[in-house]
Order: C-alpha cells, then structure tokens, then sequence
C-alpha cells in the first residue's frame, strides 16, 4: 500500500473574474512533485466553515495574489498604482490564519501569503516598493525579456531557510511592488535582498510558519525551490 501524502489546502483568487475561482497550476504541480495532495479552498465561503477545513488539511499554503488593504495595518488610502485584493478573500485569509495558529499547523506563505502572514501578526508592509529609497536598488516586480527578474537572497544560516538549503545564498524570482514593512509579533527576518528588502520570515516556534516574498512554484524543477514544498509535506506528516 503506497504511503499516504499529506493533504495541502491551497488558496485560491480570481484574477479579476469574480464568477470564478483561479489557481495557477504551479502550486499544485510542486506539492504533487514534493509528495502531498493539493486541494484548493474557496474563499467565498462562510467563515464558518472554515475549521472544518482546517481539519481536513494537514497543512496550508496562503498564495500570491492582489494588494493587502491598507487600512488593516494604519495606511490608507490604497497607492495608486496597488491592486486591491478582493474584500472576500482577505476575510477568508485572516479567519484561516487564525485557525492555523491556533492549531498548529504547518503553514507556508507565497508573495502575498507571506505578506498576510506578516499583516495578520500586526505589522504593515511598504505599499509601493519602487519608491522606497534603498542602497542599490533591485528591480523586484518588471517583466525583462518576458519573465521575472532574479537576484541573490541571502539567508540566515541557523533559520529553517538555512536548513533546508543548506547554505547561505539562493537565487530567487521576484514578482512584487510591495514588502514586508514592520515586522510582526513573533516574526523574524531570516532572508534578504542585497537592497535590504525582506525576502522571508518565520516563527520557530511552530511546526512551520514560513513566508518568502518570492514564487517558489514557478521554480519548482529547481531543488532549492522544490525543497520549501518537501519541508512543508514534512512538516504537515
């Protein structure tokens, strides 16, 4: 009998078609390849509902998507050129934290996950990243020659980052206008760019709470990145 792969809850956006849900297939795809079963969850649902998903998943990533609103972290209006995240699934996303953190389970945030993840604790993100002055500024979020810009990231040996790379340096991708800003409770900074902007954070005082700011799912041939997925399903066993 094959060994049973952990359960991972995905959640999803609809990228400005509200009829519809919509999840890039690379989330998916690297959780099969790192030995778990994906399923994703609806956001436009009752709140309600939401420990009985927590009971059925063994762990959970929080996906990329639009723009945190600003007035949940004390900085409003919306920049002008931010996408606002459907109301929706902020609720559903927060509610979902909540859940996760009270139980314990493994949770893995992306882009905007790890933004969430970061926001949900109290801290506050900077809404606009090319206007932020930074000593040798990196290009973060601009398609070049149709694909996303990558860079160095420097981790924090003794982090789980450290761990499960096993070194110090990882190229990732980069597709964001906004960052973690003030960090949150419990949160500690374990990866950066060479600008200075926070690439990942992590409480390790859970089984896994783990945000990075890039997109590990459109790496995920790469062993670097293909390990976030395998320490999650680990950590979800």
């Amino acid at each position: 009998m094959s060994k049973r792969r952990p359960l991972i809850g995905i959640t999803t956006d609809t990228h400005d078609k509200p009829n519809q849900y919509e999840s890039p297939c690379g989330y998916s795809i690297s959780v099969e390849r790192a030995g778990g079963l994906p399923i994703l969850l609806p956001y436009k649902t009752d709140v309600s509902l939401i420990p009985l998903y927590v009971d059925l998943c063994d762990g959970i990533i929080l996906s990329g998507g639009n723009d945190i609103d600003p007035a949940t972290y004390n900085n409003a209006p919306y920049h002008p050129k931010a996408a606002p995240i459907d109301p929706l699934r902020q609720t559903f996303e927060m509610a979902l934290l909540a859940e996760v953190e009270r139980r314990s389970k493994p949770v893995l945030g992306i882009c905007l996950g790890s933004q969430m993840m970061n926001v949900y604790r109290g801290g506050s993100l900077h809404q606009y990243l090319p206007e932020i002055p930074r000593d040798g500024a990196l290009e973060h979020g601009k398609l070049e020659e149709g694909r996303y810009p990558r860079h160095s990231v420097t981790v924090e040996a003794d982090s789980i980052l450290g761990k499960v790379f096993g070194k110090t340096d990882v190229l990732a991708n980069s597709s964001h206008k906004q960052a973690v800003n003030k960090l949150g409770k419990g949160l500690r900074v374990i990866a950066t760019s060479a600008d200075g902007v926070i690439e990942a954070t992590e409480d390790s005082t859970f089984p896994l709470w783990l945000g990075v700011q890039w997109h590990p799912e459109r790496l995920s041939d790469e062993a670097d990145h293909l390990n976030l997925f395998k320490l999650l399903i680990e950590r979800a066993r």
